[in-house]
């Protein structure tokens, strides 16, 4: 990574507040829902939003929250020539502002969209991985949250094969646990029993 200090740590900085854009509730609000925070899980993920609102106002969420993690680390790799290392880093801190947005009083959401779109940049296989898996997870017990944790520790999974490095699989370590961490309310009603289900029906439909 051949980039000054300066350079690298404002990039980090624009980094986490391009993630700290809280996507969902600025959404919410042009749906007329003042606080998307006090409803459903009091997340401000897509998932949320379509439970609450419908596909029709997730699927911008998703969108925003999956460029918010690619954007800034695609630029540091491509136009900085930051190096891998350098655009993990700030998608790193892209995560980090949409786990603990400015804006909200460092609240925000669990990180999973957010770091999909990093890792469209830095680890295109791993994403695959995690995608297919969950995807897998979803259609077979309608759990997101489930799908989510499966999918990113399928891709540390993925990762400890030959052609990764020793940093990569640390990297991916950390974000999984990261998104496991945010999850750890959803790993208790999974094993209460009383995790909300997704359902592609009408909005606000979960079981």
């Amino acid at each position: 990574m051949t980039v000054s200090w300066p350079l690298f740590l404002a990039m980090c900085l624009a980094g986490y507040l391009s993630g700290s854009i809280p996507s969902g509730v600025m959404i919410s609000k042009l749906a007329g829902v003042d606080d998307i925070m006090s409803l459903g899980s009091g997340n401000t993920g897509a998932t949320n939003v379509f439970r609450v609102l419908g596909p029709k106002y997730a699927f911008p969420v998703l969108a925003i929250d999956i460029l918010k993690g690619a954007l800034p680390a695609c630029f540091a790799l491509n136009s900085l020539d930051m190096g891998k290392a350098g655009a993990l880093a700030v998608g790193v801190c892209a995560i980090l502002g949409h786990n603990w947005s400015v804006f909200l009083r460092f609240r925000g959401g669990k990180g999973v969209a957010t770091t999909a779109g990093a890792a469209i940049v830095v680890f295109p296989k791993l994403l695959g991985v995690a995608f297919i898996v969950f995807l897998v997870t979803v259609a077979v017990s309608r759990y997101v949250s489930l799908g989510s944790m499966l999918g990113v520790w399928a891709a540390f999974a993925y990762s400890l094969f030959p052609e990764f490095t020793t940093l990569d699989r640390w990297a991916v370590f950390g974000l999984a646990a990261v998104v496991t961490y945010r999850h750890r309310a959803n790993i208790q009603r999974l094993l209460s029993g009383t995790e909300l289900k997704i359902r592609f029906g009408q909005k606000g439909e979960a079981g």
